[in-house]
């Protein structure tokens, strides 16, 4: 399995230069979902002008809600990519998924992933949505998004949501963490020269630090209790070290789990790998603690 991912990032690398063809390869998930999920509804819309999916289980409260931030390096994977996770993710948390197809780059550089993000929560609130009842999460580059969007909501003074989960979180676009390095040949799903390709597409020549970009650098006071997972096989690992120490200096609550061996967002392979579940799980039962379930 390990040479097969080797073999993806590395093709990867060779069409970084070349989002659109990234993109081609998108999955169309939908079968495989009406065959796994069968007691799941999923449903397109749009918020705000944001394309968009309603993915609800058959037992849910139909009021606690997740705002999920798909990876991609800001510039490839969709909804498709990540339909099925957000089904496991519903199903786990018994609450609604809104999966957001943000804009992605380089046509749609930053801010606009951080606005569509944005727009999508604030819909919620003007919704009647309680932000009690509300999460927002991501992996990857969505992880970090998440993380934004909390710094960004908390700026223009809108209410936080309950909380937030970040799956391998790319924080530090700027790539100084230590295990960029260290990780480099453990790591079978990324690299850095890909991640310094999507970067660039992302913020060409802005600020490679700017908080709402790269929030490890931002002021993470004042945030919603957050659960980060990464594998410790990963070169973004010190991303989510680094995010959960200076969360915790501010007085935040943070929980970080790093899962021996694995790999970058090992979630999306749960039909697969058994931790891909058992994270899934831990998630779910933090979303449920975290947004008030109902009903056990």
């Amino acid at each position: 399995m390990r040479f097969l991912l080797r073999r993806t990032v590395k093709n990867q690398v060779a069409r970084a230069e070349d989002p659109v063809a990234l993109r081609s390869r998108s999955l169309d998930s939908s079968r495989l979902i009406e065959k796994l999920f069968a007691s799941v509804k999923v449903e397109p819309t749009t918020v705000n002008d944001v394309p968009c999916e309603w993915i609800t289980p058959a037992d849910c409260d139909d009021d606690r809600v997740l705002v999920h931030l798909h990876g991609g390096g800001y510039v490839f994977m969709g909804l498709d990519t990540h339909r099925e996770t957000c089904c496991r993710l519903a199903e786990a948390a018994r609450m609604r998924v809104l999966n957001v197809d943000y804009r992605l780059a380089p046509e749609n550089p930053f801010p606009a992933a951080l606005d569509d993000a944005t727009s999508c929560y604030r819909w919620l609130i003007d919704e009647g949505y309680d932000p009690a009842k509300i999460a927002v999460g991501g992996d990857s580059a969505g992880g970090g998004l998440s993380l934004a969007l909390l710094m960004n909501a908390r700026n223009l003074g809108l209410p936080l949501p309950a909380c937030c989960v970040m799956i391998s979180p790319w924080t530090d676009l700027s790539l100084s963490g230590d295990s960029m390095r260290r990780n480099a040949a453990a790591d079978p799903m990324l690299s850095r020269e890909a991640l310094e390709r999507w970067a660039g597409f992302y913020l060409g020549k802005r600020d490679r630090r700017a908080p709402l970009a790269s929030p490890l650098f931002g002021d993470l006071s004042g945030l919603p209790p957050i659960m980060i997972q990464v594998g410790s096989a990963e070169v973004l690992l010190s991303d989510a070290e680094r995010v959960a120490d200076k969360i915790r200096e501010t007085g935040g609550q943070v929980s970080l789990e790093v899962w021996p061996g694995m790999f970058h967002v090992f979630h999306l392979m749960a039909a697969r790998v058994p931790e891909g579940k058992q994270v899934i799980a831990r998630i779910g039962e933090f979303l449920l603690n975290k947004t008030g379930a109902s009903h056990g």
